[in-house]
């Protein structure tokens, strides 16, 4: 066998060793089996793909981190706020305590306006990345469909008419109407259990009704509403005169015989009255509902409609222009509903936040901005006798605020946790896969060395002899 054969062997015999050892300690230097697709295509393949589910996951999970953190950061913001509003009420208290100067009441005032300055300033720029993360208005409404769909709203002093004149008024939209049997003649827009209504009877007629004037009973439009359209409706008692609006425009008036008013200790509904057997639903949409305790002009309730809503002794406001489940009273009474049954808010814009959560979108609410407003602690020039009972109910808002922010941050830590499990798994199966058994690496690595070594030192014999010879060995 000539020389130059021999070595011909030699040199594909060390190209095979030098390719096994290059092999062997980028395996030994990576820890993995698999470092490229000539290793193993299929091999490959699978763990590129559950890579790829696996940084979704890790994705995922700083995406709810961010989350989290909006949450986390409206929980703190309403702490600081609650914290400040029991100070308030703690104040509040003092200041009605009859033994102290009017000097020690001005100062009190002026600590309480000095918190509410604070409190201002804390939610008025609530904010993620130098983003907004409560939104101020979201053109909603109140959405009823099926029974027991109403929002309560608890009595208060304001709310408790003391006068003889009111005004009720809304924005309604029927799907359909009632069907008039002795409990279900009509539709509850707002009304406070036996004080006082504003309604839609079962053949679309509005009907008002005040308790203390005489004779009782509801006063009925003469114009109907139209199902499907909205319609804006209203009723005055002024004195021993009721009135009708539809859309602006008077409809019909009433010579009541008597005047008198008698309010009762009791909560508002909006949407249904479920008392002594009436199961008064409403099915559809209420948007702007407005209560006054005086009577409007023909002038006013025509510029409310048109817009110019006029705030002269505006005691309930709700305009559901919020993405949560509360019923916010914007004049300044905070008197805030409730939702129940499975009334909703409608909304014309995404009020939702949105996060790729590696299995999918989690939707989180925008959180609803709060306002001294809806506080009800935007004007303390005078600190009236129910400042104890605002203040209640201005912590009670912002609790709501806090237990939404709590549930999102339960929410979230389950996913997060859920994330990082199935991440585990994934990088697992990834390892099992491409991982490398060191040992038998190393076992290997040591061998592919020795035959390199043994390779190499007869390949410089062959060619030392080669250089001595004529080329031919005999073997």
């Amino acid at each position: 066998m000539s020389l130059e054969l021999i070595n011909t062997r030699l040199l594909y015999t060390n190209y095979k060793v030098n390719k096994t050892l290059a092999n062997l300690q980028n395996q030994y230097a990576t820890g993995k089996r698999i470092n490229s697709a000539v290793d193993d295509p299929a091999g490959l393949r699978v763990s590129e793909r559950l890579k790829s589910l696996m940084n979704g996951y890790n994705a995922g999970t700083q995406n709810l981190i961010d989350a989290k953190s909006i949450a986390e950061t409206i929980d703190s913001t309403y702490g600081n706020v609650t914290d400040m509003l029991q100070d308030m009420r703690t104040l509040a208290v003092k200041y009605q305590d009859s033994t102290i100067s009017s000097t020690e009441k001005d100062i009190i005032q002026q600590q309480l306006v000095s918190l509410q300055s604070e409190i201002k300033e804390q939610i008025s720029n609530i904010t993620f990345n130098n983003r907004k993360i409560t939104t101020d208005s979201v053109n909603g409404k109140l959405s009823l469909s099926s029974y027991g769909d109403v929002v309560k709203v608890a009595d208060s002093t304001s709310l408790k008419m003391n006068s003889t004149s009111i005004t009720l008024e809304a924005k309604v939209n029927l799907k359909s109407f009632n069907s008039g049997t002795p409990h279900d003649d009509r539709a509850l827009v707002i009304g406070k259990d036996g004080n006082y209504y504003l309604t839609v009877n079962s053949t679309g007629n509005v009907g008002i009704y005040k308790y203390g004037s005489a004779p009782g009973g509801y006063r009925e439009s003469i114009g109907k509403i139209t199902l499907g359209q909205e319609t804006t409706i209203s009723g005055v008692f002024e004195g021993t005169t009721a009135k009708i609006y539809i859309n602006g425009k008077l409809d019909s008036i009433f010579t009541l015989k008597s005047a008198g008013y008698n309010d009762r200790d009791a909560n508002a509904s909006i949407g249904l009255e479920d008392n002594n057997g009436f199961q008064r639903q409403l099915d559809g949409t209420i948007d702007d509902i407005r209560i006054y305790d005086r009577s409007l002009t023909d002038t006013e309730v025509t510029s409310n409609y048109q817009g110019n809503v006029t705030r002269d002794h505006l005691i309930g406001e709700w305009l559901f222009n919020n993405s949560d489940n509360t019923a916010y009273d914007t004049s300044g009474n905070n008197n805030y509903g409730t939702l129940m049954g499975n009334a909703t808010i409608e909304t014309s814009t995404n009020s939702n936040m949105s996060f790729n959560s590696g299995f999918g979108n989690f939707e989180m609410g925008k959180f609803s901005t709060l306002t001294l407003n809806k506080l009800g602690i935007e004007d303390l020039s005078q600190i009236t006798s129910d400042i104890t009972e605002r203040l209640d109910r201005a912590i009670g808002l912002v609790s709501v605020q806090r237990s939404k922010a709590g549930a999102y941050i339960d929410v979230i830590n389950y996913s997060i946790s859920n994330n990082e499990k199935m991440a585990t798994i994934y990088q697992t199966s990834i390892n099992n896969i491409v991982g490398a058994n060191m040992e038998d690496v190393s076992s290997e690595l040591t061998k592919a060395q020795l035959q390199h070594s043994v390779v190499t030192k007869m390949l410089r014999q062959v060619q030392d002899i080669q250089k001595k010879t004529d080329g031919n060995i005999d073997l």
